[in-house]
């Protein structure tokens, strides 16, 4: 911070007032990224100063609501696209209140020692989620370090007038930097010591010839220079200027000198002698080329401007237009001066923009109007024409700055979307969906396709709405949800209006005439403008009444099949223990074997597909519980047989079939080949929840020495790995230990609830 106002003392620019260049400066910031505010700032300690504005009215803020002292932070350009959605700027008093500022952009302006004093900036009442282009950015940091470049201009300037102003003082007390020339005979020179000190000279140099004085001009200006001055003594002249470069003795350093004399005559127009003065004006030299030098940089940022920018007089004469301009139009360079740019429009558009613009010329008011340009090809394109005018410290209008931009795709973009609206409206009236639409916040009004009035009964003419009387319903028709009548503030689309996305839900749609009912798969998402606004909402609905029909259908055949196949389990375990009676010595056996009937006869039931009104009737709805029953059958009255341990989860119905076709195909491998083969083999499972993934380990110990992976998978492990992959989302791994198999399974709980 130190630094900061050290450089901003060191300017003396803070409380100045408005100077033009920086005017235009603001004018070319607000007029390339189109924006209502631009601003030259410079930060202080607890203030920010505006030396130059467009669309504030203030000469300065405090710091403390500045988002540029955020800027002046950063190392390039610092830009916030939406300020209400920024953490450091959304309680802001200026976006809280007026002028609702939403966006800002701000390219830092930077002293040649890299400190940084201010920005120069635009903003918008608007959010812009894309930010600039990458021209406006470009441009936006050319304007800074022309900005700087003023800055050190200006200042240059101040400390030119006040060392001419000492030098004239010095002169005008003690001759300092003055000359006589005696003219009678020869040229006999004598010079004062500040013309000494001004040339590196030596004191003994104060009676130096002409000749030595000719030595001493730059070669590229000595020609001109001493034939200026002899030809000023011998044409009768009375008074003589030049500027030129000297190269001084004492350094070697080039040196603008401004040499100013009077010439004195005799009665007959004679010359007697030459009393003159000399000021060392390398300084200003070097500040006219570095305005040179900046106003050519200037220019070639307009040029390579995609836009067409021109400027204008107070009277609404053009005076300038860049590269851009003529490339575009063709023209030569200077034939649309003056009002010859009218005859560029095409015909029937040049007497509404002269009206436009001669309304702008005397109210002052911005110029804005479309219109068609003429092209170098012979062709007219739309363009858009925008101008703003700069004033002078009266408010009188010094300039008028303007840019044309090619909108010719835009307008026949506006064509084809047209079109592309119309398809959309013969797609809407012909697809098997119904749609709804509201720009109602209070979905008073809705629009509808035909296919949703057919649904509904409801005529092409008609302009009920879906919010009429009644609980969610039209005139004879109501809305079910879940089996209870819906409330009509809870329908999708009413949802949707309220910012919510609805997704996949069943409404069953009753017709009071008798009519079957309707079962509607619907969807909502809400409409929204840039800021984020919610504006209205649409609705769809499919017809799935059918597919309903069908999935009903095949519930009451599955739970059929499911009852069927609980009787064969019935009917096997009545065998068993009626095969088991009169032989005492197989009692056991069939009490093992009914158990374990029993078993899998809970584990069918639990993971068939049932519905809500069919769910299984077996205790356990989660992971452990599908375990522990799956597997009891394999546990042969030994409870270290198969030991469980670890974390449970919830476990959906439709999840519970692939988990238990992976358990069971590993639990029958087991039996067969592996660890439950063996009389003292056993099986450890341990379940553990991470970051919402169930983890679930088989270890198999005390089994037969594995001698590595199977050279082929069966049936039933490729079914199994398919199914935890396909259906849960889950990860399946097998370890081939030689003391027994692992098995690793990854599920997310998020897709075992299902």
């Amino acid at each position: 911070m130190r630094a900061r106002l050290e450089a901003l003392s060191r300017y003396a620019i803070l409380d100045t007032p408005p100077e033009q260049a920086f005017d235009d400066l603001c004018a070319i910031a607000a007029r390339v990224c189109r924006a209502p505010i631009a601003v030259v700032n410079l930060v202080e300690e607890t203030r920010q100063f505006f030396k130059a504005e467009i669309g504030l009215g203030v000469r300065e803020t405090p710091v403390d609501v500045s988002i540029c002292a955020h800027a002046i932070l950063q190392r390039d350009l610092f830009v916030v696209p939406d300020t209400t959605r920024d953490p450091r700027f959304a309680c802001n008093p200026l976006v809280q209140g007026a002028p609702h500022l939403r966006f800002y952009a701000g390219a830092l302006i930077e002293t040649p020692e890299g400190v940084p004093i201010g920005t120069v900036c635009v903003l918008d009442h608007q959010p812009r989620p894309d930010g600039l282009t990458d021209e406006q950015a470009d441009t936006l940091r050319a304007l800074a370090r022309q900005a700087m470049t003023q800055l050190e201009h200006r200042r240059l300037m101040l400390r030119l007038a006040e060392r001419e102003a000492e030098l004239e003082r010095v002169q005008d007390i003690a001759g300092v930097g003055g000359l006589e020339v005696d003219l009678r005979s020869g040229f006999k020179n004598r010079r004062s010591p500040q013309y000494l000190r001004i040339h590196g000279l030596p004191v003994d140099a104060a009676d130096e010839t002409h000749e030595e004085w000719v030595r001493r001009i730059h070669p590229d200006d000595r020609a001109r220079t001493e034939g200026g001055f002899i030809a000023a003594v011998r044409k009768g002249e009375t008074s003589y200027r030049a500027e030129y470069r000297i190269i001084r003795p004492s350094d070697g350093e080039v040196r603008w000198i401004a040499a100013v004399a009077e010439i004195e005559r005799d009665e007959a127009g004679r010359p007697i002698r030459l009393v003159g003065a000399h000021r060392d004006i390398t300084e200003r030299k070097r500040d006219e080329e570095a305005l040179r030098t900046s106003e050519q940089r200037l220019r070639a940022i307009l040029d390579t401007m995609p836009q067409m920018v021109w400027s204008t007089r107070p009277n609404g004469d053009h005076d300038y237009f860049n590269k851009r301009w003529y490339e575009f139009t063709g023209v030569p360079e200077g034939t649309t001066d003056g009002e010859g740019w009218n005859g560029m429009f095409h015909p029937d558009d040049q007497e509404r923009a002269w009206t436009a613009w001669r309304h702008s010329l005397a109210t002052g008011e911005p110029y804005e109007i479309e219109y068609r340009l003429r092209h170098r090809s012979g062709d007219y394109r739309w363009v858009l024409g925008r101008a703003l005018p700069v004033r002078d410290e009266a408010g009188a209008i010094e300039r008028w700055y303007g840019t044309c931009t090619d909108i010719n795709e835009q307008k026949t973009t506006a064509g084809v979307l047209a079109a592309q609206t119309g398809q959309l409206q013969a797609l809407l009236a012909t697809a098997p969906v119904a749609v709804w639409f509201t720009d109602d916040l209070q979905v008073r009004r809705v629009m509808r396709n035909g296919y949703a009035g057919g649904l509904m009964g409801v005529a092409e003419t008609s302009t009920a709405s879906l919010t009429t009387t009644g609980a969610g319903s039209i005139t004879g028709i109501r809305m079910r949800y879940r089996g209870a009548p819906a409330d009509p503030s809870e329908l999708p689309l009413q949802r949707a209006v309220r910012g919510e996305d609805v997704r996949d839900e069943e409404y069953e749609l009753v017709f009071e005439d008798g009519r079957p009912s309707l079962t509607l798969l619907s969807s909502a998402s809400p409409l929204r403008d840039a800021s984020g606004a919610v504006t209205g909402a649409v609705a769809v609905s499919l017809d799935i009444t059918a597919r309903k029909r069908t999935e009903e259908a095949r519930e009451l055949l599955a739970r059929e099949l499911s009852h069927r196949i609980k009787n064969i389990f019935a009917v096997v375990g009545g065998l068993v223990a009626l095969s088991a009676r009169g032989q005492p010595e197989a009692a056991t056996f069939a009490d093992n074997l009914r158990h374990r009937l029993h078993a899998l006869a809970q584990a069918h039931e639990y993971v068939r597909p049932h519905s809500p009104e069919s769910a299984p009737d077996v205790e356990g709805q989660s992971v452990r519980g599908l375990i522990e029953l799956l597997l009891s059958p394999y546990a042969q009255g030994r409870a270290d047989r198969i030991v469980v341990r670890g974390s449970d989860a919830l476990l959906g119905s439709k999840s519970a079939t692939a988990l238990a076709l992976c358990l069971h195909e590993q639990a029958t491998n087991a039996m067969k080949y592996g660890a439950l083969s063996a009389p003292a083999g056993r099986v450890e499972i341990v379940t553990q929840v991470t970051d919402g993934v169930l983890h679930l380990r088989w270890q198999e110990i005390g089994g037969p020495e594995v001698k590595g992976a199977p050279e082929r998978q069966g049936f039933g492990t490729v079914l199994a790995a398919r199914s935890i992959a396909g259906q849960l989302g889950g990860e399946l791994r097998h370890n081939w230990r030689p003391s027994g198999l692992e098995m690793d399974l990854s599920v997310p709980l998020e897709n075992l609830a299902r």
